[in-house]
């Protein structure tokens, strides 16, 4: 039940984090919003993300996983139902800064979780398929926007995303665990928990650390590049804006679809081997997407391949943070991980920008982040040597 509960965040978790960017186009229409107002409005998503796995792998520690989880479900809920009732700029940069502050501390809660609900040898690949449920999220999300060519409102789609998630916060009440009780307790006393510098850095953990801030800002650096700018690059490879929605939605069913066999490649004997195939696999794969003709079919196979690796190395990660950190202060390194992926989520997506306003073309972009993908990759594989947690 707590594996279900945690997929279905997931889940949500996608599907919020990709709504406003499928519904930008009409969004900035409806609203007239300017490049400079549309830029505050998606950037303050992303500012609450960076503070919410910060605060919230924090709480995770000092008040439990439950408590912290269903909290930030209800925030980014409650949220994303008042992003479909704004009238305006204004309350759309509170709401969507506010949603990003929920789904910011969902995420590592719901990682904690589900690797505390896991036996220790199933961790990496049962983990990496729950957290697989995210882009499912997000072509969920992509596939709900197509609703426009029938004549669905935007506002739909913060409609379902704001009450599923309530929804399920209402379930988790009455049917998830509550560890916190282990959490912070013993037989003899509460746990003293650790200060932030000593948790993240202390006792040898400063390497680890290092080595999965690294890995998480280059590999959601690339990601989010993706996941914003895809249809884009596509439209600007010479597809029609239909046809790159259906890729984005294949990239991200790709990922969904990988997620569980890479997941069961890297918890077997040659995760060293695993590691550089997966992040050889995302360069060849840009490489692909980037060489891709005006067949659609072509197309649709190139970002779906993308998908699989882009989207599975992240998942990996995902999985793997959790094991470097032992129980009483997992959540705290999780959310810190996360918090310095996010910054790669908002310099991925300006890197993409500044190339295209200088004029460089769809592949000339693509092709430009490999250098991103090698110095993630060789972070990850780095990290396969650092010493995991029995707990």
């Amino acid at each position: 039940m707590t594996l279900a509960l945690c997929a279905a965040a997931a889940l949500f978790e996608g599907f919020d984090n990709q709504s406003m960017g499928v519904a930008a186009p009409r969004v900035i229409a409806e609203f007239a919003l300017s490049t400079t107002q549309a830029t505050f409005i998606f950037t303050a998503a992303t500012i609450g993300l960076f503070l919410g796995a910060g605060i919230g792998g924090r709480c995770a520690d000092l008040i439990g996983r439950k408590r912290t989880l269903i909290t930030t479900l209800l925030l980014f809920g409650v949220c994303s139902l008042l992003t479909a009732l704004a009238v305006g700029p204004k309350s759309l940069l509170t709401m969507r800064f506010l949603t990003g502050l929920g789904l910011g501390g969902a995420m590592p809660n719901f990682i904690s979780l589900s690797s505390e609900s896991t036996p220790a040898a199933r961790r990496i690949s049962v983990v990496t398929l729950i957290m697989a449920a995210m882009p499912l999220g997000g072509a969920m999300a992509a596939a709900v926007s197509l609703g426009a060519l029938v004549g669905w409102n935007w506002r739909l789609i913060f409609y379902i995303g704001g009450l599923v998630p309530i929804v399920t916060a209402m379930l988790m009440l009455r049917l998830l665990a509550d560890p916190r009780k282990a959490d912070v307790a013993t037989p003899t006393g509460p746990i003293q928990i650790e200060g932030l510098a000593s948790t993240l850095f202390g006792r040898d953990r400063a390497a680890t650390t290092a080595l999965l801030w690294a890995g998480f800002f280059f590999t959601q650096l690339v990601l989010y590049l993706m996941l914003n700018w895809l249809p884009s690059l596509v439209i600007g490879l010479g597809f029609t804006r239909s046809q790159a929605s259906w890729t984005s939605v294949c990239f991200n069913l790709g990922g969904a679809a990988g997620a569980g066999f890479l997941g069961k490649l890297h918890a077997g004997n040659h995760r060293r081997q695993w590691v550089l195939t997966t992040y050889a696999g995302m360069a060849v794969a840009l490489t692909a997407v980037a060489s891709i003709n005006k067949v659609f079919a072509v197309a649709l196979l190139a970002c779906a391949f993308a998908g699989v690796f882009i989207v599975g190395a992240q998942l990996i990660l995902f999985a793997l943070a959790p094991l470097y950190y032992g129980k009483p202060i997992r959540g705290t390194g999780v959310g810190a991980a996360v918090a310095v992926g996010r910054l790669g989520t908002v310099v991925g997506p300006i890197f993409a920008g500044v190339l295209l306003a200088g004029g460089s073309s769809s592949a000339a972009v693509l092709l430009g982040i490999i250098p991103f993908v090698l110095l993630g990759g060789s972070a990850a594989f780095a990290l396969t040597w650092r010493n995991q947690t029995d707990e």
